[in-house]
């Protein structure tokens, strides 16, 4: 006998059984109080639609498919990638496909491997050898060979899907010791041992996740497959939190230490450590569900944004800073002409200007269909034209104007230039106040020829209209009336 048969021998002969579920169930207990109390958190949550509940349950489902196979070191995912997939949100198949073609093949492998558990919870059937077996086709089905340590080291080797191992497959273990599975020639009757466990009147009455716990745990020890036992185990542990709450147990890669930490303490007795960690992985599955289906009564993050951004959008398709931006340009535009046409009449005994200045104190009335044009910080913008006469026929006239926005802002809306109240207490949009108007469209995309001629137009009306007013006041200064 060479040394590697002689050490196959011992590990063989070092394979600690399984133990029967009566033993399982009498030294550990499931804390019933947390696994109700979510339970009923996620049933009282069921006021949303059968889709909601179906996408909140499809999450949870490919992150446990994807997860399973990065905690056998198949590929390796993060949170982020992990929740990218589950949640398929819009880069989730550019991201799975630089992982590689084989990664994607493996995860949908694994995914049609818990639609089929899925479907063994639904038909509420005994589990069956047959079952078991199936199912490890399903989920090896992407995987065409497995590594085998030899004589002569590591070896590729093909693997055989759906048929019990046919070589030892003991392994070492993350401290560098050797652990034993059940021989291959005990592997049928250990199987078949798991099945009649699995069958019992005292399982099939147990809780789900006491059941899910020693599935899981039993088939490990077993290994009955020469790859892909993990995956098997974890998809077999599912079928009945699916059978309870129709939906799987969610192990994630971040969690493989503490996964493999409570297996090792399941095999050195202290099986309450592994059911407590696969309660927990239960409940982490029906928070993050009843979680999603709150979500589900309020817009998505992406719809509450849109909603927030609409409001920044006209009816007639422009951006409120552009529309903005247009009153500000026309603003300017008929300052610098008012400037231009004062400059027309300068004299010695005439004097004014055109300006721009802001004033906080004034309020303006609300209208249905405008609003004022505001600096950032909420002040209105008022535009002042001044002209005044000197001594002896002293007269000032101070003319104070805002622009007016439409607030659907079609391009055939109008732009308002309005006279407001001399004593800036209230802004308001009177018609017979209005002095000037220019459509959107010819403020945007540019400024239209035929508007800087109006412009003009008006500017030169606008302070002869003034001036008229000014002659006025000055004769009756002159004469000691005014």
């Amino acid at each position: 006998m060479t040394d590697l048969e002689k050490k196959i021998h011992a590990l063989d002969a070092a394979y600690k059984p399984f133990p029967t579920f009566a033993e399982w169930a009498s030294r550990t207990s499931v804390d019933t109080v947390r696994w109700d109390r979510y339970k009923a958190e996620l049933e009282s949550g069921r006021g949303v639609s059968d889709e909601a509940l179906r996408r909140a349950r499809e999450v949870v489902k490919r992150a446990a498919a994807l997860d399973t196979g990065a905690i056998e070191g198949l590929y390796d995912v993060d949170r982020g990638f992990t929740f990218t997939v589950a949640f398929e949100t819009a880069a989730w198949e550019v991201e799975l496909a630089q992982k590689g073609e084989k990664v994607r093949s493996l995860f949908e492998a694994q995914m049609h491997a818990y639609d089929y558990v899925l479907d063994l919870a639904t038909k509420a059937e005994p589990i069956s050898e047959a079952a078991i077996r199936v199912l490890h086709e399903v989920v090896c089905r992407a995987q065409d060979t497995y590594r085998v340590m030899t004589a002569i080291g590591p070896q590729e080797q093909e693997l055989v899907k759906g048929r019990y191992k046919v070589l030892p497959n003991h392994v070492r273990t993350r401290d560098g010791e050797d652990h034993s599975y059940a021989p291959v020639d005990v592997t049928p009757a250990e199987m078949q041992r798991l099945v009649g466990e699995m069958r019992s009147e005292a399982f099939l009455a147990a809780h789900p996740a006491m059941q899910a716990a020693y599935a899981h745990y039993s088939l490990v020890v077993i290994h009955p497959f020469a790859d892909g036992n993990g995956r098997v185990a974890r998809a077999l542990a599912s079928t009945f939190t699916y059978r309870a709450i129709s939906m799987p147990i969610m192990i994630l890669s971040e969690q493989k230490n503490a996964y493999l930490d409570s297996l090792e303490a399941a095999d050195g007795g202290e099986c309450q450590v592994f059911v407590d960690f696969m309660l927990d992985r239960a409940l982490d599955t029906l928070i993050l569900v009843s979680d999603s289906l709150q979500d589900a009564h309020e817009p998505s993050l992406e719809e509450s944004a849109a909603a927030i951004t609409g409001l920044y959008i006209t009816k007639g398709g422009y951006e409120q800073a552009q529309v903005d931006e247009a009153g500000r340009n026309l603003g300017a535009l008929i300052l610098a002409e008012l400037g231009k046409s004062i400059s027309k009449i300068a004299a010695p005994s005439l004097n004014g200007g055109a300006i721009s200045f802001l004033a906080g104190s004034i309020s303006t009335t609300p209208s249905p269909t405008h609003r004022p044009l505001l600096k950032d910080n909420g002040e209105l913008i008022v535009y002042s034209l001044e002209l005044h006469t000197s001594t002896p026929a002293t007269a000032r006239i101070d003319r104070k104007y805002a622009l007016w926005l439409p607030k659907d802002a079609n391009s055939d809306d109008d732009i308002l230039f309005a006279r407001i109240a001399d004593n800036l207490v209230m802004a308001s949009i009177d018609k017979d106040k209005i002095v000037f108007f220019a459509r959107m469209s010819d403020l945007l995309p540019s400024v239209s020829g035929v508007l800087m001629i109006r412009i003009g137009l008006f500017s030169d009306r606008l302070v002869g209209e003034v001036l008229k007013e000014l002659k006025v006041l000055a004769e009756q200064a002159l004469r000691g009336e005014y």
